[in-house]
């Protein structure tokens, strides 16, 4: 990561958080990555966003995409009249991904066990068209656990209370 510093972040004990840019490789932009240093270095976050999240098998990216894909799907069958770009209603495995714009990717660790040494991600992105909430992917290592829009639950959508290792 690059431009590494500090951002405000009321849900931290101390109330701040790291953020840094560096490339997203799985939409291939660069993005602003957040964690908190209260539960993770710098060396840390980078590991996890260079051997999970931007290292993630073809597996993952296709179940990714069928959860993408089912989500629009529902989206659109709820709104028929919402306008978007040529081909987004059709658009169907990994097609799916030139629609959409990641700007943001939450790194959090286990709150219910910080023992727990993986991490997972809130990853955040907007899509060519006229719904207006974003859309949040929610990673825990490198499986994808649901596509949605975006509620912001940081690390609680992530795990469960019963997730201790």
């Amino acid at each position: 990561m690059d431009n590494v510093g500090k951002v405000e972040d009321i849900y931290a004990s101390n109330g701040e958080a790291t953020s840094g840019f560096g490339l997203f490789v799985l939409s291939n932009e660069r993005v602003e990555y957040h964690f908190r240093e209260e539960d993770m270095s710098l060396d840390e976050a980078e590991s996890y966003i260079e051997n999970y999240l931007n290292n993630l098998p073809d597996e993952t990216i296709y179940e990714l995409c069928k959860k993408m894909c089912a989500w629009k799907d529902d989206v659109l069958t709820e709104c028929p009249a919402m306008k978007c770009p040529d081909g987004l209603s059709d658009a169907q495995g990994r097609d799916i991904l030139r629609f959409i714009s990641v700007s943001d990717i939450y790194i959090y660790r286990n709150p219910y066990d910080k023992n727990d040494t993986l991490f997972g991600a809130s990853v955040l992105a907007g899509m060519q068209w006229e719904f207006e909430d974003g859309i949040e992917i929610i990673i825990k290592g490198k499986e994808v656990l649901e596509v949605r829009e975006f509620l912001g639950y940081g690390e609680y959508a992530i795990w469960e209370e019963n997730d201790i290792r």
